[in-house]
């Protein structure tokens, strides 16, 4: 089997750097009224924590949230009302100005893509989630145990829209790719 390349942690902090140059971030701040004067507030730790190291970890709470950004800042402090107070409506209109660079800024000169993802209207994700049930239902609902029964509910959600395009409710033994919509 072939390794999937994966460029050294070095190498992604690098072109993320670039991406998201520090001085443009907290000329942005500033523009958008975000910063009046340097104090506690890091916009370049609070942008790289939100988007990059606070969303992949189990607990997502603010509190969390604040713990990481104190880690990243490299500050003693930060009382929680004060962090909280940064999240106002110039903070998304600051999220917002960026990813709409980000996105416009996008590599387009690449061309090994071109024409191959025309025929696609739509991303489907498919996913089958099992239920136990009672014994009772086994002979309705078949399960890969002995005196079981399970309901497997296959659904196929429509990435554009957010919505269900089918489900459908089988057996506990009925394999996911044969309900998947062809």
């Amino acid at each position: 089997m072939d390794d999937v390349y994966s460029p050294p942690d070095s190498v992604v902090v690098d072109r993320i750097q670039r991406a998201f140059p520090s001085d443009e971030l907290r000329e942005r701040a500033r523009a958008t009224n975000l910063i009046e004067r340097e104090r506690k507030f890091d916009i370049v730790a609070l942008f790289y924590t939100l988007t990059f190291g606070f969303a992949a970890g189990s607990d997502r709470s603010l509190q969390a949230f604040l713990d990481r950004y104190v880690e990243m800042a490299d500050c003693d402090e930060l009382s929680y009302a004060a962090f909280h107070d940064w999240f106002e409506p110039g903070f998304v209109a600051l999220l917002r100005e960026i990813l709409d660079d980000a996105i416009e800024n996008l590599d387009t000169g690449r061309t090994d893509l071109n024409g191959r993802l025309e025929r696609f209207r739509d991303v489907l994700i498919a996913d089958a989630t099992i239920v136990s049930m009672y014994q009772d239902a086994a002979d309705v609902y078949a399960a890969t145990g002995k005196d079981q029964a399970e309901l497997k509910l296959h659904l196929t959600e429509s990435l554009s829209t957010g919505l269900p395009t089918r489900f459908r409710t089988t057996d506990g033994t009925t394999h996911e790719r044969s309900q998947l919509p062809t």
